[in-house]
Formats: structure tokens, C-alpha cells, sequence
């Protein structure tokens, strides 16, 4: 893999980590409970430190990181919902919305992963990111199920 295709696999997910950011943080402004705000919160400022580390990393490489990128249709939609959903839905709604936000986020992280001649060095580090992704993820759909059995 040349340095050129690491960084784009690279402004992917910085682009990712970028619509999480303003994604949790439009989600945090509109949910009503303290704690889901305090957890929306944290996912923001946590894809902020990502962005950085992502930047960071495509600049050691040669690249140069996009002010904005262009993850593909499917996140901004995602997140274009979450918006919707924090306008007139339930705190549920918004949770719901968030992890389907974050499923997006894992899926582009497995497919960076997938890459075969992703180089070891460059592996370690997608993977590390991957990891917070996931357990945040984790975190969002189990909320979001104990939400769903409180309704019941």
C-alpha cells in the first residue's frame, strides 16, 4: 500500500470521526436527560481527540487533512437523522439514532481493517481507534436497549 492509499483510507475515517463529533454534540444539546447529556458529551470530545491523532497521522505520512471530509452519504445521513430525532422525539429516539450513527462508524473502521496491505504500524493504530469505536458502540446500543425495556 503506498502512502498516498493509507492516507485516504485515513481522511475516511477521519471524516467519520469528524460527523461523530458534531453528531454527538447536536445530540447532546437536545436530549433531555443530564446523564445522556454528559455521555453525548464525552462521545464528542472523544472523536475530537480522534480527529487530532487522525490528523496527526495523515500529516506524517505526506497528506494533508481535509477541513471537512466526505465520508460518504450514509454517515451524514445518519447523523442528519440524529438531528431530526432531537427535534420534537424522546431521549429513546435520540440513543437510537446515535447508534445507528456509530454503526456506521464501526463499519467503516472493519472496512479500513479489512485492507490487506495495510501496513503493520498503520494496522496498530486504525485497530486502537477501532477499539474506542466499538466499545462506545457497545455502550450506546446496550442504553439503548435498557431504554427500550423500560418502555415495556
Amino acid at each position: 500500500m503506498t502512502d498516498d492509499q493509507a492516507v485516504d483510507h485515513l481522511q475516511k475515517l477521519l471524516g467519520t470521526v469528524r460527523d461523530g463529533e458534531t453528531g454527538f454534540q447536536e445530540a447532546a444539546e437536545h436530549a433531555e436527560a443530564a446523564s445522556l447529556k454528559t455521555l453525548f458529551q464525552g462521545r464528542s470530545a472523544q472523536r475530537a481527540k480522534l480527529a487530532t491523532e487522525l490528523e496527526t497521522k495523515i500529516s506524517e505520512l505526506g497528506g494533508q487533512p481535509r477541513e471537512r471530509g466526505s465520508v460518504g452519504a450514509a454517515l451524514h445521513r445518519t447523523w442528519l437523522n440524529v438531528r431530526d430525532a432531537v427535534t420534537g422525539r424522546d431521549d429513546y429516539a435520540v440513543v437510537a439514532e446515535a447508534e445507528r450513527g456509530e454503526d456506521v462508524a464501526v463499519g467503516n473502521y472493519q472496512e479500513t481493517l479489512d485492507e490487506g496491505d495495510l501496513p503493520a504500524d498503520l494496522r496498530s493504530f486504525v485497530q486502537s481507534q477501532y477499539d474506542q469505536i466499538k466499545s462506545s458502540h457497545d455502550e450506546i446500543r446496550d442504553l439503548k436497549h435498557r431504554m427500550e425495556a423500560d418502555k415495556k
